[in-house]
């Protein structure tokens, strides 16, 4: 497997492929909220009856555990009461450890953390923790490696078994490194998008046009190559047309079927439908070969767009046998894939049941906003476009909705305008051509 990262001056973009196919996809802004991201937020409200605390940042909501609290850490194995833990007006800093999703606040802890390859550091851990897969005289040789502040923590990953005292106390300086960084701007990020690919997957190679990822990466083994050149990598252009059909409802099959994908708060609704293939003789069976060949287009698209939650599949009526084989083979492909898959089978009704692992947002919740595209994937458009626009030209005219015109572009080589209107490139040239089209609209 191969992973294609790209970064534009505001917006981080992951894609693993094998050979020409993709695999999975991630995109955000930089500074955007997930899983790792690290800032302040003040404490709004304590909430007793659930042992939590709840912050806010004045335009997002956070909520914090007890156990998740600095207090519970130094007390531990005590647990104290929330009022002890957290007082109103007090400002924390915290890490993202899981998103809100369909109204749900942030999940947030002060336990805040950076990922090394050998070690995970916490600067407020106060602990060391070893992998399972370590034995006993091994974490006992990795205890005396280095000593750590009374509130500072480390979790020896499964690899540290192999790596030496000087590189484990390398990585431990630059990690602390880092932690001072965020802790004195109090905001950070513990990884970036191809650091969280490459310790997921089984990646072989990556390539990529950006300086800090390829120094992080250099820690990670892995083979990196940068693009140096103007405008964008070719491997990433590629695949912007198999990305925007993740956007789209309707998944064509070979033979001429297809797969409708209805994703609503609640649940995603998958319906398989025959389409153009006809069947002439028997029906039946050839109900069960579509079922079977959407049943692989299914799975791959609840990884490709990144659903989590209740699916539920209304198959072609097909024989008993054919349903037996669907379930079956999709307990199969459900114990290959990333996440958790509970595979429940078919209902007295004959829809299929399934729910799998729920990890941030789907790409239509990240691209979408009220039925328009989000502020995302207008940007992650305009600003593909300007990275094969820049070395060519002086200047570019957006028009973009006025409440998006204070985003700086001052990352791009050349000078960009702003006018009103629905987003997109409107124009571009010389400043002085691009100054006047302004002035005449």
């Amino acid at each position: 497997m191969r992973l294609i990262y790209e970064r534009t001056p505001s917006i981080e973009r992951a894609m693993l492929v094998d050979g020409e196919r993709l695999l999975e996809v991630e995109e955000r802004f930089i500074d955007q909220l997930s899983v790792g991201t690290i800032l302040e937020a003040a404490i709004e409200r304590i909430h007793p009856s659930l042992g939590a605390a709840f912050l806010t940042t004045g335009e997002t909501t956070f909520f914090l555990p007890i156990a998740e609290t600095l207090k519970a850490l130094e007390a531990y194995p005590n647990v104290p009461g929330i009022g002890q833990a957290a007082v109103v007006g007090d400002k924390r800093l915290v890490q993202v450890t899981k998103e809100g999703i369909n109204g749900k606040h942030h999940k947030v802890t002060e336990n805040i953390r950076f990922g090394g390859r050998y070690i995970v550091y916490f600067p407020y851990g106060r602990r060391k923790l070893y992998s399972r897969k370590l034995d006993l005289v091994t974490q006992d040789r990795l205890s005396k490696v280095f000593e750590l502040e009374e509130a500072e923590g480390v979790l020896f990953r499964t690899e540290s078994g192999q790596a030496s005292p000087d590189v484990l106390q390398e990585e431990l300086a630059l990690l602390r490194r880092r932690a001072a960084d965020v802790v004195t701007a109090r905001r950070g990020q513990d990884e970036l998008l191809c650091e969280q690919f490459v310790r997921r997957h089984a990646v072989e190679s990556v390539m990529l046009n950006d300086k800090e990822a390829q120094e992080r990466l250099s820690r990670l083994e892995v083979n990196v190559e940068r693009h140096v050149g103007k405008g964008r990598m070719k491997e990433a252009a590629r695949l912007d047309g198999a990305i925007e059909k993740l956007g789209q409802r309707v998944v064509w099959l070979e033979g001429g079927s297809y797969v409708l994908v209805e994703q609503v708060e609640t649940m995603t609704v998958i319906d398989v439908n025959s389409g153009k293939n006809v069947a002439v003789k028997d029906k039946g069976r050839a109900a069960d070969t579509i079922n079977e060949a959407a049943l692989y287009a299914v799975m791959e698209q609840l990884r490709l767009r990144n659903i989590g939650g209740m699916v539920v599949i209304d198959f072609l009526r097909g024989s008993k046998d054919g349903q037996a084989r669907l379930l079956k083979k999709m307990k199969e492909l459900g114990a290959r894939d990333p996440r958790r898959v509970e595979v429940y089978g078919f209902t007295r009704m004959g829809l299929f049941e399934l729910s799998r692992e729920r990890t941030g947002r789907s790409i239509q919740d990240r691209m979408t906003y009220d039925g328009k595209p989000s502020k995302l994937a207008v940007f992650s458009r305009i600003e593909r476009a300007l990275m094969e626009l820049a070395p060519e030209v002086e200047a570019v005219v957006l028009t973009l909705p006025g409440k998006w015109h204070d985003a700086s572009w001052d990352g791009f080589d050349c000078t960009v305008l702003l006018v009103e209107g629905e987003p997109d490139v409107a124009f571009y040239g010389t400043l002085e051509e691009c100054q006047n089209f302004v002035s005449r609209h």
